[in-house]
């Protein structure tokens, strides 16, 4: 009769090719917006220009989603990837902004989180 000692290398090993042979998780690929004029589309870049207007005391209009692209985030959730134009109601001038939002369609707006937002160079 063997040891169970014996057995253990050979258990570990088959448990490590196995491991290997597997896949490896993959993360949520970038998918583009079918709709930039969707409303959730559209509130999420609201929620963007809103949340980086009172934080830097800018006023910027909304004027709408020019693209966009969502992922699903590790951990749960969706990470939203958007072109923004905005104009200033002072001078009308417009621009375009690039905005990365995390958020989870349906749940409360203080869960949501505006991780990037800045002007896009030309605009």
């Amino acid at each position: 009769m063997r040891s169970p000692l014996a057995v253990f290398p050979l258990g570990v090993a088959l448990l490590l090719l196995t491991a290997a042979a597997l896949p490896a998780p993959s993360r949520g690929e970038w998918a583009p917006v079918a709709d930039t004029n969707d409303l959730v589309i559209r509130q999420v870049g609201q929620f963007a220009l809103l949340v980086y207007g009172l934080a830097h005391h800018r006023d910027l209009a909304f004027a709408g989603v020019v693209r966009g692209q969502t992922q699903d985030a590790v951990g749960g959730g969706t990470n939203y990837r958007l072109i923004v134009a905005a104009a200033r109601p002072s001078d009308g001038t417009t621009a375009k902004y690039d905005c990365l939002v995390w958020g989870v369609p349906g749940s409360r707006s203080d869960t949501w989180k505006l991780r990037r937002f800045r002007k896009l160079a030309g605009y």
